[in-house]
């Protein structure tokens, strides 16, 4: 007998890796798995944004971002304005002694009542050095490259203990979320040439985690060790009177009374960005009451101290690259607007006694940003003086009283100097 076996025997080995059903499996395998791990990352997404909406709505700047991120979305203001208006156009740039301590509504209906008609705007902004001052001034540049000349005034404060080489051990710690919210996918793209982790890095913090990095995460998370550090410190005072819930009654009731001013700690259109300029006389008295706690000596004392550590407030050794980056801030200003000045804040000369060597650093600094720049200074840092009793920390003036002595002063400088921009 014999036997043959046929050549259109077509039996498929199904354990083969290359059978086309256990090839087609894999298919619909990988694909569950995107659709699954997909549907899973979006949702997570979903979950991060919403609990850092909520965190913002009930926390004033919660990530020390907020009012870097909005007052950089604000920045094309002035391009809304009419075209024919006769008002100076006046933009105010600095830190969070600008932020706190200028308003706008009060600033120019000071120079209204003299005659001279101006808008101004408060971009200041806390929790920056230079080296992000550098950037916000680059993102303005860039916003007006194409219509230079619609802002007719910059006034650039300048914070010389932002610009210290203690200061600048510290630096960098805001840097990436900086990039990432003052930057477009533009700049992303520039950054991956040379570091594409980076630039991921940043696409990833701007567009898919809301603005907020990990750093900025771990800051909030550290906010309650820090506050009971300071209760402590306060309960071991024996000259001390407790703040108790006083801080938080006067922030929730201006809370109340201010419905334009949220989230908290961002920059507000019907304030040109500043702080409402005033509130019930509830909310004042409050304020008083909460405000004098807080120049207590020992309270003060302790807010000079914290300066002295972070940023070397009364020596001012100036770092020479962070002074490079508030210059560079500057020179890109110049290049849109039509006037750039330099201002030195009023100095709590109560608590910051600057010494030989400090007022020599501030001398010179102040020299070097002029002779590269050309800007006029305005310098309100010693005269005319302002006491403890205008400040709620070291450095701060207070919300009402404060602000209002400073916005006025700055507008009675520019009515006698009869020379506004326009």
């Amino acid at each position: 007998m014999t036997l043959s076996t046929s050549s259109s025997d077509t039996r498929v080995n199904h354990t083969s890796p290359d059978d086309p059903r256990r090839v087609k499996e894999r298919r619909k395998m990988a694909l569950k798995t995107v659709l699954f791990g997909g549907s899973a990352l979006l949702a997570g997404m979903l979950v991060v944004n919403i609990g850092v909406s909520k965190i913002r709505e009930a926390f004033p700047n919660p990530f020390s971002l907020q009012r870097i991120e909005t007052s950089a979305a604000a920045l094309d203001s002035a391009l809304a304005l009419p075209a024919d208006s006769s008002d100076s156009i006046v933009y105010v740039f600095g830190s969070s002694l600008i932020e706190f301590g200028f308003s706008p509504e009060i600033f120019d209906e000071r120079l209204k009542s003299k005659g001279v008609n101006a808008t101004s705007f408060n971009f200041g902004y806390g929790n920056a050095d230079p080296s992000i001052h550098e950037r916000f001034a680059r993102r303005f540049e860039q916003e007006y490259e194409d219509a230079p000349g619609i802002v007719d005034l910059v006034i650039y404060e300048f914070s010389p203990f932002q610009a210290t080489t203690t200061r600048a051990a510290q630096t960098g710690q805001l840097n990436h979320a900086a990039n990432a919210i003052l930057g477009d996918w533009r700049d992303f793209l520039e950054v991956a040439k040379s570091d594409h982790e980076e630039a991921i890095a940043l696409f990833n913090t701007r567009y898919i985690r809301n603005g907020v990095p990990a750093e900025a995460v771990t800051n909030l998370l550290a906010t309650p060790i820090r506050d009971m550090q300071r209760i402590q410190s306060e309960a071991n005072a024996s000259d001390i009177e407790p703040m108790g819930t006083l801080g938080w009654d006067l922030y929730n009731m201006l809370m109340a009374e201010w419905p334009q001013a949220h989230p908290p700690g961002g920059w507000y259109v019907e304030n040109r960005g500043g702080l409402p300029p005033t509130a019930s006389p509830e909310a004042l008295d409050l304020a008083d009451k909460v405000m004098t706690k807080m120049q207590h000596p020992t309270r003060m004392e302790a807010s000079r101290q914290q300066r002295l550590a972070c940023c070397d407030m009364e020596d001012l050794n100036i770092d020479p690259e962070l002074l490079q980056n508030f210059i560079t801030a500057i020179k890109h200003a110049q290049k849109v607007a039509k006037r750039v000045d330099l201002l030195l804040m009023p100095r709590n000369q109560d608590i910051i006694h600057l010494s030989a060597q400090g007022k020599a650093n501030l001398k010179e600094a102040v020299a070097t940003i002029q002779r590269e720049t050309g800007v006029r200074l305005v310098d309100l840092s010693v005269e005319p003086y302002f006491s403890v009793t205008d400040y709620f920390d070291a450095d701060h003036l207070t919300l009402f009283k404060g602000r209002r002595k400073l916005s006025e002063l700055l507008a009675d400088v520019y009515a006698e100097q009869g020379d506004l921009p326009k």
